[in-house]
Formats: C-alpha cells, structure tokens, sequence
C-alpha cells in the first residue's frame, strides 16, 4: 500500500481524497483496508505478470508495455468492485475520463483477441 497512503479512511466508512469531498468506499461487504488491499494486490499482480514496477503502471508512459497492463488493472478494478471511476483513477493519477476510455479499450480488447482474453483471465483467475 506504498501509493494510496494519501487516501485517508475516517470511521464512517468513507475514503477522503485530494480533490473530493468524500466518496463512498467502493467495497459495502469488506472493511476499509481489505478495499485498499484488493486495489494494491490487482495491481501488484498486473505488475508481476507483465513484469514492470508500480511506479511504470502509474507513470504517464503511453508505451504499449505499460498502457495495456493499465488498461487491464482498471478493467478489473471497475467490473470486480463497487469502485467509482474517479476512485480508480485516482489510484493510478488519472482522471475518470481516462479510465472510462480504458474500460470501453479493454472491452473491446476482449471481444476481438484472443491471446488477450487469455492474459485477462489468467490475472483475474490469480485474485
């Protein structure tokens, strides 16, 4: 959790965050820190499966190598929790936009190849 510490959790199960007033954590079932567990795991696990750091996923590269690990991260962030976009863009210094155009990419993505549908499930399957 070496990136979120600026996200910081109050008792009323709400996240505050630098440029929101208060947004409702993304997970209703789970506490407060698993939320920001599952985050660091998908992402850790993106990073050792396509063999880059934290700081490349994060990093403003739009190389190929890491914009796709990305696109994937966010893509599972957003269909595997109750996350909202500004939450998950916040988690890589985006904005909401850019994750919206990373979903309808992955999506895309997904539908027409192949090999790619395989390396998402294999990341989804190792969650």
């Amino acid at each position: 959790m070496v990136y979120l510490m600026r996200l910081k959790l109050t008792k009323m199960n709400y996240m505050i965050i630098p440029g929101i007033k208060k947004a409702k954590i993304g997970f209703k079932t789970m506490p407060k820190k698993k939320v920001l567990q599952y985050i660091d795991t998908v992402i850790a696990n993106t990073c050792e499966q396509y063999n880059i750091t934290m700081d490349d996923i994060k990093s403003k590269s739009r190389k190929s190598v890491v914009a796709i690990p990305r696109l994937l991260t966010m893509h599972i962030l957003r269909s595997n929790t109750l996350l909202t976009l500004e939450e998950i863009g916040i988690a890589f210094n985006r904005d909401h936009t850019t994750v919206i155009n990373a979903i309808k990419s992955t999506n895309n993505m997904l539908q027409t190849d192949y090999d790619f549908k395989e390396e998402y499930q294999k990341l989804v399957m190792k969650l």
